[in-house]
């Protein structure tokens, strides 16, 4: 027992260091892109979204093949693999000295942070089917977790030196390699294992899926659109706190850090309270959404640092939206596909995290480049909520629907 709660232990830390290697640059991107790339702010975000996008495009890209050798492999030797390299990107972020050594370094981060699922089918290989949701829970903690202490720490030691939080992480990674290595059993049988195939490999064969579920395309539509609004807030939060109040990576990385404790605090409490489940879910999605078009259009406007702090409490409300939306999806499918719908989901939010940051800080410039009367900063939060607000009649139409046919659930596929 103690040897399986070890490994649950470092599986989580391993999680915990994905995420916040993921979040830590955040409150820092501005300062540092601006000092080694001699950029305007208005640039520099452009940059940024070239960044964020080359994360999650190698991510989105390696997933399939990280599962595929894991499961031919085993599971140690890829979140080994995946640890040394989330050391090397640290290492190459900490030391670059020019922008495209920056790109390089996201690159072999999201190619390390590919590896979530690795740790969830670990987690799969030592639980019993009494503690498997309980062991699950923790890697959604981890998620948590990794979204506050992220920027936190990311904002906390930018303040002493802008390359101070990738070393911090490049050490914090090689310690882990080095403890899993000593004490991270193996934990898929070699009986278990399976040949590893190339034709499992292609990314976009979840997507292409989709098309299966004919009567969810409008539904699947309106995720990649909610998507394609919510990554907003990562891809410009840093640039046009730092455009808009001047904000410095302490300040940067204590609100970021705030609104993920909102968005643990929503999905993890609010959303278990009666009051959510007794409005159904077409009206918490209707609600989610009009209150996430309000909290982005008032970030558009704002012109006042407490004003961000008063709308954060707001805009965590719309975090509700996604889990809702998930659930009622998941109850409109087959059980026998269930597997093949949270692909098609995990799809088009990895698609949506590749091309959102490259949207955003594209309008943000567009946005910062004129002082006089077109110099709006908060122009991708407006763009934002006039999204959220373009899908509110059709996605209320299509779950409508869906819910008046009792027999959809045999004819989706």
């Amino acid at each position: 027992m103690f040897g399986a709660n070890r490994a649950v232990f470092f599986i989580f830390v391993t999680v915990v260091l994905d995420i916040s290697g993921l979040m830590i640059i955040f409150p820092i991107m501005p300062d540092i892109l601006r000092l080694v790339g001699k950029l305007t702010i208005s640039d520099a975000a452009v940059w940024g979204g070239i960044l964020y996008a080359s994360y999650a495009l190698m991510q989105f890209l390696f997933s399939p093949i990280i599962g595929n050798l894991s499961d031919a492999f085993g599971r140690r030797p890829v979140i080994l693999a995946a640890l040394a390299l989330m050391a090397l990107d640290y290492l190459i972020l900490g030391f670059a000295s020019v922008l495209w050594i920056f790109v390089i370094g996201r690159m072999v981060g999201g190619i390390a942070g590919g590896t979530v699922p690795t740790a969830f089918a670990y987690l799969a290989d030592i639980s019993t089917s009494e503690n498997k949701a309980k062991n699950f829970g923790l890697v959604g903690a981890a998620f948590g977790v990794g979204f506050v202490l992220g920027p936190f720490m990311g904002g906390m030691l930018g303040e002493i030196d802008f390359r101070l939080p990738f070393f911090f992480s490049a050490g914090l990674s090689f310690l882990t390699f080095f403890l899993c290595f000593l004490y991270l059993p193996e934990s898929l049988d070699t009986r278990k294992r399976r040949e590893f195939r190339f034709r499992d490999l292609n990314p976009f064969a979840s997507l292409r899926k989709a098309f299966l579920f004919r009567d969810l395309r409008i539904m699947f539509l309106c995720f990649f659109v909610i998507s394609l609004a919510h990554w907003v807030y990562p891809a410009i939060w840093s640039f046009w706190s730092k455009e808009v109040f001047n904000w410095g990576p302490g300040l940067i990385g204590v609100s970021l850090a705030c609104y993920g404790l909102g968005v643990a605090f929503v999905q993890g409490f609010v959303i278990r309270m009666r009051f959510v489940s007794h409005l159904g879910p077409k009206k918490v999605v209707f609600f989610s959404l009009v209150i996430g078009a309000i909290a982005l259009t008032g970030f558009g406007f704002a012109n006042a640092a407490w004003m961000v702090f008063a709308l954060i409490p707001i805009a965590v409300m719309s975090e509700l939206m996604n889990p809702t939306l998930d659930s009622f999806v998941s109850n409109q499918v087959s059980d026998t596909k269930q597997g093949l719908l949270q692909g098609i989901l995990s799809s088009i939010n990895a698609i949506t995290s590749v091309i959102s940051p490259l949207v955003m800080t594209l309008l943000f410039k567009l946005g910062t480049i004129d002082e006089g009367s077109l110099y709006i900063p908060g122009v991708p939060f407006l763009f934002a909520a006039i999204l959220l607000l373009a899908i509110i009649y059709p996605l209320l139409k299509s779950m409508k629907s869906l819910e008046k046919d009792p027999e959809l659930r045999e004819k989706l596929i």
